[in-house]
C-alpha cells in the first residue's frame, strides 16, 4: 500500500509505503514485543512515523503489555463465572461475547482490551446484573434460574442502589437526608454511609426502646441495641 506524504529527508512530497515490523520496548521494567507500523519513502528509503503512527505504536505497545501482564488468568475467569452459576455460553452472551469466546479465554486465550474491561466490570455484581437485565433474553430459562439463584446475583439484589432504597423512605426522610447531605457538603450516598456507620442504628435502637413490645420481643430487641452515638439529625 502506498500514498503520498512529506518526506523530511527529501524535503518534498513523496510516494511512501506502510511497513510493519516487530519492535521491543520496556514498560514498567518488562520487555515486550509488539508490531509497529512506519512509513517508508519510496525515493530515499527513509523510514519515519507519520501523523498518527506514533500514537498508534504507543497504543500497540501498551496493549501488548496489558495482554501479557494485566489480563485475567483462566482460573480467575472460571471463578468469576462460577460466582454467577453461568455456563460459558450464557456468561459470554450476557457480556456480549461470541459463543465460544469464554471457552477460549478459560483455555488460555487473552482477552482484548474491550473484553478485559467487560470482564473486570462483571466482577461487580451490580454491573453484572445490569448486563444481565439487558441480555438475559439471549439465554435459556434454565440458565436464567441458575444465575438468578447464584450468590453473585443475590448480592446485586441486596445492593441494588439508592433506587431500591428510596421507596422504603418517606418523603420527609428523603428530604432530611438530602438536607443533611447538603449541610455537610456530602453526596446522598456519602450521607447514608455516615448514618449506617455511626448513627442510624442508635435511632432504630431508640425506636425499639420507646415502642410497646410484648415482653419476649422486647428482650430480643433490647439485645440488638448498639452503644449510643451521634443522632441522625446531628450526623
Amino acid at each position: 500500500m502506498s500514498n503520498r506524504m512529506p518526506c523530511a529527508r527529501c524535503g518534498e512530497i513523496r510516494e511512501v509505503e506502510i511497513v510493519e515490523r516487530e519492535e521491543l520496548v520496556t514498560i514498567k521494567g518488562k520487555e515486550i514485543s509488539f508490531k509497529a507500523r512506519y512509513s517508508r519513502c519510496l525515493s530515499c528509503g527513509d523510514e519515519f512515523e507519520a501523523s498518527g503512527q506514533l500514537d498508534a505504536n504507543l497504543d500497540a505497545a501498551r496493549e501488548a503489555y496489558a495482554r501479557l501482564y494485566e489480563a485475567p488468568s483462566p482460573e480467575t475467569l472460571v471463578a468469576l463465572r462460577a460466582r454467577y452459576n453461568a455456563s460459558q455460553k450464557a456468561f459470554g452472551a450476557i457480556l456480549g461475547f461470541g459463543e465460544l469466546t469464554m471457552n477460549g479465554y478459560e483455555s488460555g486465550g487473552t482477552p482484548d482490551s474491550t473484553n478485559r474491561l467487560l470482564l473486570k466490570l462483571a466482577a461487580d455484581p451490580l454491573v453484572f446484573k445490569a448486563m444481565y437485565d439487558i441480555n438475559s433474553g439471549k439465554i435459556g430459562a434454565i440458565q436464567r434460574r441458575r444465575i438468578e439463584d447464584s450468590e453473585g446475583f443475590q448480592a446485586a439484589l441486596r445492593w441494588s442502589g439508592l433506587g431500591a432504597l428510596s421507596p422504603y423512605l418517606t418523603q420527609l426522610q428523603r428530604e432530611k437526608i438530602e438536607a443533611c447531605a447538603s449541610r455537610n457538603d456530602r453526596s446522598v450516598p456519602e450521607q447514608l454511609a455516615v448514618y449506617v456507620g455511626v448513627s442510624s442504628f442508635q435511632d432504630y435502637s431508640r425506636l425499639y426502646v420507646e415502642a410497646r413490645w410484648p415482653d419476649q420481643e422486647a428482650r430480643e430487641l433490647t439485645s440488638m441495641i448498639v452503644p449510643s452515638g451521634p443522632t441522625l439529625g446531628a450526623a
